[in-house]
């Protein structure tokens, strides 16, 4: 007993330590086991996890960094486009920034920009200079960050800075540089996440352990209980137990799939020991699950990448491709596993690739980016760009190579071809030949496409051939036999797209028609294919021809069309500058010669205002040699002062304003000074020369006026004066009346106004003639001028009709004391043609005493006070009395009449032909308004015009005139009745107007009158008040067709300046100097003055009033062409105008006849 006492105790002993021993054992384990385990996750989580976050950085500021290069890439485009390249800078950084603030909406990876001065760009801070930010532990942070991305770009790892509304935190960020614009783009993750995930996995792994330890301990001591009770069990179940719960382990261990359900024990502790085991195993199976997922999903982000991307080991040898690359290079990727990586890049780039492979797995660069020209299955060669990164195992050492890739073939491309268009583009601008410029061209073509050659011809249309103008890589014979090919349909690609004007795509030279001929010449080269596109000019002219040429039977792509259409247009920009300049050196050459040749002298100035040039004719003017003229300051040589001496200044002549101004000036009245201290009067135009809206001189062009302002002169004085007595007219009497009314208003200065004529003139002229008539009238005004002061002023209004204006007067009494003086001047006889001839004159006197009188009121109280002395029996005077307004009143009565006529209308219209004095034919017809009065019958314009322009009834009856005009004037051609124009008479208040092209317009839209059918007539009244406003609405209508005559021509005293200034086309000799042309010398003088000056000016003229075949003969004679009055018609009615002269012409025909 004691032995089996001893045995058990023996046993138990053992039992016990064995059970501790084995509980420990399994405590140590599980706890090992569990440190392991979470030790070989959290390495590998935490390896992905950075390796996860450094890949989406870096893609994230590749991706902005190549937008930005985008952006600038179209900058630069719109800037060879001639756009504003500051404008477009700034707008394509705007852009740059709005996409990374899009691109900051959502995800962890938060993009940040900034300039290299410290300037934020993006971010919290925006706007602040942060250079000087650090770290809590002092780290400037961003300085290294931008020194990083300056250095060519990598990842920095570092404590957050303190911004507002931001963590204090580890951050790992990656930066690139945007170096044309000083910027710096970076992308940056917190690290503090991950750890967390991490310390909270760590807390659940301590947690469990310190659970499984417990219920371990929990279970010795149930095992220990046991053992001390049922020590006689223990011999027998212990080892079973054991050998059990070693033999699950081993089971669970070899079999991942067997159910985790421990076996039955003998003793509950060993139960508990194997269901702790059984859960271990469980959450082990789990953490594997977990991490195989956990590749799954980044395995299928790199299926589904659009990217390339390979595993390359440090042999060189392919081991993984994504679906992306193989899609890529064409190849399956089966196929490209295995492969080295060499075979996939272009020969010359092999060595390269191999010895950088090896420097990376010897020395281990940071990563870094590569530009690798590859080879697709296909043969075809494609522009990549590749990030390369390194493939390490899990203890940090590189096992291989990682390259992402992206195709750039077409960026390549586009950039290429915009290299090369603007090679060419500077070559022209800086003025090289035109074959540098082509083979420019051909050099970038073949650039953009190595496997085929290139050629340019030039086409002479005089014949027919073509000529090599660009073709370095072909053969020499092939080049020779192109050589003056002759055009035409069939003859060859290039003879063939000439002649059509059209691209001719040829896939076979041996086997298409266009090239039987040329069939041994193909064969002795390794042309096959040939692509001809016509070279035209922007008017459609055929100037060559472009043509690629392929060493294999082929048609182009849509890319191979689009590479040869620009290629034809840069071509035809270069030919169709040496054409241009071919002609800008011709026409230079004929402005030299057109220089040379002009009798108006013409001279350039350059900024500083010395003469660049001189022609013959301003060196002859100026009196000046060329050479002695030019590079001096022509203001001082030529045009310094006034013919009074006084200086003009170089800042106000508007010779020199015009370069400052930038716009050209005419001067119509200037003195230039010759070489001999001489002056003369110019009329001169200067006009600034702008290139490129900078101005870089003016050119002056004069001519001498002398003769111009001497007939001028000439025609002033006869304006202002009768041209029979060489008293002042009608038209200057009333401007000195005028005066002496404004005096009158400021002063208070009386002043009379003495109308008068002589008595039984017309008996002088019916019996002895109007050449007596005219000596009397001289003759009378020579005795007059005797007796009145020099203050007053005695004018001839025409025929016997003279009038004196007497300034000033203090009294009535002083008014009658002239007219009896010259009423005196008649008493005695006038001696003329052998005999005395006695006359007399009536004098009609107002006085001008009040303010609201204007000129007309007063010669019309004169005019009445005229009637009144010669009722009282001629020969005396009388003084304009209130008694007197019966005339007034009659006045007022026909103004009213006026104006029912117009509602009543009462008015019509009569037409009085004009005509060629060459052929007889009509050329146009004048409207003349006749007034129905339902009393006094058929009124002539001479009853009621001057009463209603005194009443200021002249406007709508201009206007009534004007519009029945333009009806008449439509309705003459529906019918096809068409003959010239028909001209009508404007008052000067229609022409001041401020609407008054407007309201033309609008007479011409209501009535459907075309602008050609209408002249328009106006006195030199309106010439003279004509302001800038008026002129440019006679310009806009004298543009659409509207001719302007001035009427009445030689009666007023406008200047030859408002003449020039004011677009007319005609000038109208007034009736009172056609009536006396054949006798009177001084009427003969204007008429002849008034043709020349018309000539001169391109105007035609026309007289009126012709009355004789004398006055006829005489106008004929003197170049006067177009005629109206007595002789050929009186003024008509519109249906005796159609029968007597429309009725003689073929109608026109109109469109809705048929024709």
């Amino acid at each position: 007993m004691s032995s089996t006492v001893s045995f058990v105790a023996s046993l138990t002993r053992k039992t016990l330590v064995v059970s501790i021993a084995a509980a420990v054992f399994s405590m140590v384990a599980v706890a090992v086991f569990d440190l392991h385990a979470l030790r070989q996750e959290t390495e590998a989580l935490h390896a992905y996890h950075l390796n996860e976050v450094r890949a989406r950085l870096r893609a994230r500021v590749s991706e902005a960094v190549r937008f930005a290069h985008y952006q600038r890439q179209l900058l630069a485009v719109e800037a060879a486009r001639g756009a504003e390249a500051v404008r477009l800078e700034r707008e394509a950084q705007r852009r740059v920034l709005e996409w990374l603030e899009i691109r900051n909406q959502g995800g962890e990876a938060m993009l940040f920009a900034g300039r290299w001065d410290g300037i934020s760009l993006l971010g919290p801070v925006r706007g602040r200079n942060v250079l000087t930010v650090t770290d809590v532990s002092g780290r400037p942070v961003v300085r290294e960050l931008i020194a990083t991305a300056q250095s060519g770009g990598g990842f920095v790892e570092y404590l957050m800075p303190s911004f507002p509304g931001w963590r204090t935190a580890p951050k790992l960020s990656y930066v690139e540089s945007i170096a044309p614009w000083g910027w710096y783009v970076g992308a940056g993750c917190l690290l503090d996440r991950f750890e967390e995930v991490v310390a909270e996995r760590r807390r659940a792994v301590g947690a469990d352990l310190r659970a499984k330890l417990l219920t371990l301990a929990v279970g010795l001591g149930l095992i220990l209980l046991v053992v001390l009770v049922l020590a006689w069990r223990v011999g027998r179940d212990a080892r079973a137990d054991v050998v059990a719960f070693v033999r699950f382990f081993a089971r669970a261990g070899s079999d991942p799939e067997l159910a985790l359900e421990p076996v039955r024990m003998r003793f509950r502790e060993s139960a508990l020991i194997a269901r702790a085991a059984a859960r271990m195993l469980d959450r082990k199976r789990a953490a594997e699950a977990a991490l195989r997922e956990s590749e799954e999903r980044f395995r299928t982000l790199v299926e589904v990448q659009q990217y390339a991307v390979m595993e390359i080991d440090l042999d060189g040898a392919i081991r993984y491709v994504n679906p992306a690359a193989a899609r890529l290079l064409g190849y399956s990727r089966d196929a490209l596993v295995g492969m080295h990586a060499t075979e996939l890049v272009v020969t010359e780039e092999r060595t390269r690739l191999a010895e950088d492979l090896r420097r990376f797995a010897r020395l281990q660069p940071p990563p870094t980016t590569y530009f690798n020209r590859n080879l697709t299955r296909e043969g075809r060669v494609i522009d990549l760009q590749v990030e390369w990164n390194y493939r390490r195992d899990a203890q940090g050492r590189v096992i291989g190579f990682v390259s992402v890739a992206h195709d750039i073939t077409d960026y390549h491309r586009s950039r290429t071809l915009l290299d090369g268009r603007n090679r060419v583009l500077e070559l022209l601008a800086r003025g090289r030949p035109q074959q540098e410029a082509l083979e420019a061209i051909i050099d970038y073509i073949d650039r953009v496409s190595p496997r085929t050659l290139c050629a340019i011809y030039r086409y002479e249309p005089s014949t027919r051939t073509l000529h090599n103008a660009a073709a370095r890589g072909l053969p020499e014979h092939f080049r020779r036999s192109a050589e003056g090919l002759v055009v035409g349909p069939g003859v060859g690609s290039c003879g063939h797209a000439v002649s059509q004007g059209r691209r001719v795509v040829v896939a076979d030279l041996l086997s298409h028609p266009f090239w039987r001929s040329a069939r041994d010449l193909v064969l002795s080269t390794e042309l096959r294919a040939c692509w001809s596109q016509p070279i035209l000019a922007p008017d459609g002219m055929v100037l060559g021809t472009f043509a690629i040429y392929a060493t294999e039977v082929s048609v182009p792509s849509d890319e191979d069309i689009e590479l040869i259409e620009s290629a034809a247009d840069l071509a035809a920009i270069v030919m169709e500058h040496a054409r241009v300049e071919r002609a800008t050196h011709l026409a230079e050459e004929r402005a030299r010669l057109l220089l040379d040749s002009s009798t108006e002298g013409v001279f350039g100035l350059d900024p500083e205002a010395r003469a660049t040039f001189v022609n013959p004719a301003a060196a002859r003017l100026l009196g000046i040699p060329a050479e002695q003229l030019t590079g001096r300051a022509i203001h001082a040589l030529i045009h310094h002062s006034h013919p009074d001496g006084s200086a003009i200044s170089e800042t106000d002549t508007p010779m020199l304003r015009a370069m400052r101004e930038g716009r050209a000036y005419h001067v119509s009245d200037a003195v230039f000074w010759r070489g001999d201290g001489s002056h003369f009067p110019v009329e001169y135009w200067s006009t600034p020369i702008l290139r490129e809206g900078r101005i870089e001189g003016a050119v002056v062009t004069f001519h001498d006026i002398s003769e111009r302002k001497r007939v001028e002169a000439e025609i002033q004085h006869l304006a202002f004066h009768d041209g029979l007595t060489g008293l002042p007219n009608r038209m200057l009497f009333k401007e000195e009346v005028d005066r002496a009314l404004a005096l009158l208003r400021r002063s208070g200065e009386r002043f009379a106004l003495h109308m008068l004529d002589l008595d039984h003139f017309k008996d002088v002229n019916d019996s002895l003639g109007h050449p007596v008539g005219d000596e009397l009238l001289c003759a009378v005004a020579r005795r007059i001028s005797e007796v009145v002061r020099a203050s007053d002023v005695f004018a001839r209004f025409g025929g016997d009709e003279f009038a004196l204006l007497q300034v000033p007067i203090a009294h009535p009494g002083e008014a009658a004391a002239l007219a009896e003086k010259v009423v005196a001047c008649f008493t005695d006889t006038f001696a003329l043609a052998d005999c005395a001839i006695s006359t007399n004159t009536s004098i009609g006197i107002a006085v001008a005493d009040r303010h609201d009188l204007d000129v007309d009121d007063l010669i019309a109280r004169a005019d009445v006070a005229l009637y009144k002395a010669k009722e009282a029996g001629r020969g005396t005077h009388a003084f304009f009395a209130e008694a007197m307004t019966e005339q007034l009143r009659h006045e007022i009565q026909l103004a009213s009449e006026l104006v029912s006529a117009l509602e009543r209308e009462e008015l019509w219209l009569h037409y009085q032909p004009q005509v060629d004095l060459r052929s007889g034919a009509l050329v146009g017809v004048e409207a003349l308004v006749r007034w129905r009065h339902p009393e006094r019958g058929l009124l002539h314009p001479g009853a009621f015009i001057e009463v209603a322009e005194r009443r200021g009834m002249i406007r709508p009856i201009s206007a009534w005139v004007l519009e029945a005009v333009c009806r008449q004037a439509r309705a003459w051609r529906e019918r096809g009745l068409v003959f010239g124009r028909v001209a009508v008479n404007l008052c000067a208040e229609q022409v001041g107007d401020d609407a008054f092209a407007e309201q033309i317009l609008a007479v011409l839209e209501r009535t459907g009158a075309r602008p050609e059918e209408l002249e328009l007539e106006f006195t030199e009244t309106v010439l003279i008040q004509a302001d800038a406003r008026t002129q440019a609405d006679i310009i806009r209508l004298s543009e659409i067709g509207v001719r302007f005559a001035i009427d009445d021509f030689g009666t007023g005293f406008s200047s030859l300046q408002y003449l020039r200034n004011l677009r007319a086309d005609k000038i109208k000799i007034d009736r009172e100097f056609v009536k006396d042309v054949t006798h009177n010398t001084s009427d003969a003088e204007i008429v002849k003055a008034t043709i020349a000056l018309g000539a001169a000016l391109g105007l035609e003229t026309i007289a009126e009033g012709v009355e004789t075949e004398a006055q006829a003969a005489f106008l004929r004679g003197h170049g006067c062409h177009q005629v109206q009055g007595f002789l050929y018609a009186r003024p008509l009615e519109p249906e005796v105008l159609e029968r007597d002269w429309l009725s003689r012409l073929v109608p026109t025909p109109r469109v809705a006849d048929g024709v």
